[in-house]
């Protein structure tokens, strides 16, 4: 019996039965891995807090023949303070809904489960803008899964100079001479280039040392978005409920 020793992070759950449930965990070792963690809902259950959304934990488990068991788990850290704000709730579950839709499974991913696990930690902290580290995170989650956005030079014809639109198709900046590549390209500043520039490189850890003009910060946000959800091919409901957080907020 193949036993793994290892950290992660729940993505997500199903319940099953009346006490079980079936863990989707980012793993430090082994990439993404379901796991039954057996008995886990009842009430004084060890397994209970390793079996929460976000739980971040030192799992034992053992291979089964179709899924992983989950034979004990110390958690380390539940990010609890995330689930006191309707908006960082919302946040946390988009993350951890990107981090699993660009995964397989049993494929090692340590730099997305360190990078996840950093930035459920700074948004349940407080330290870092929400918007600032929801931009970070995407982009870098992006980067990570091959679509890192071409910023520097024209996307279609490599040129430097006059870099003037962005196409969320095409995946990069287009200089004034290739418009006709993409008619639905969105015009875009110097500044707005080079500040996604700066939230590509910089760590999460950092991303407080980040200072954004509203303005283009809009620009920005409305670009990351728009540039995650073509290249994965997938609307997330999460992020339209954040969307209508932020529209009642605005009210």
């Amino acid at each position: 019996m193949a036993i793994l020793k290892t950290q992660g992070l729940v993505l997500k759950y199903t319940d099953i039965n009346e006490a079980d449930r079936i863990l989707t965990v980012l793993t430090r070792d082994k990439g993404k891995i379901k796991a039954i963690s057996k008995g886990c809902r009842r009430p004084k259950s060890s397994l209970l807090p390793s079996s929460e959304l976000f739980a971040f934990s030192d799992f034992i488990l053992y291979k089964g023949t179709s899924f992983y068991h989950v034979s004990s788990g110390e958690l380390r850290e539940s990010f609890y303070d995330i689930r006191n704000d309707l908006l960082k709730l919302s946040y946390a579950v988009y993350f951890t809904e990107l981090a699993d839709t660009v995964t397989d499974e049993d494929i090692p991913s340590e730099r997305l489960f360190i990078i996840l696990s950093k930035t459920l930690y700074y948004l349940s902290r407080n330290e870092i803008p929400i918007g600032i580290l929801s931009c970070g995170y995407q982009l870098k989650l992006m980067d990570l899964s091959g679509f890192r956005p071409q910023i520097k030079k024209c996307v279609n014809c490599g040129s430097e100079e006059n870099l003037q639109k962005f196409s969320i198709k095409l995946g990069g900046a287009l200089c004034n001479l290739c418009f006709e590549h993409d008619k639905s390209a969105i015009k875009i500043s110097a500044g707005t280039l080079e500040t996604i520039g700066y939230l590509l490189s910089t760590p999460i850890s950092r991303l407080n040392t980040i200072k954004i003009d509203n303005t283009i910060f809009i620009e920005i946000d409305k670009i990351i978005v728009d540039f995650v959800q073509n290249h994965l091919d997938k609307r997330f409901k999460s992020m339209d409920f954040i969307n209508s957080i932020k529209s009642l907020e605005r009210e």
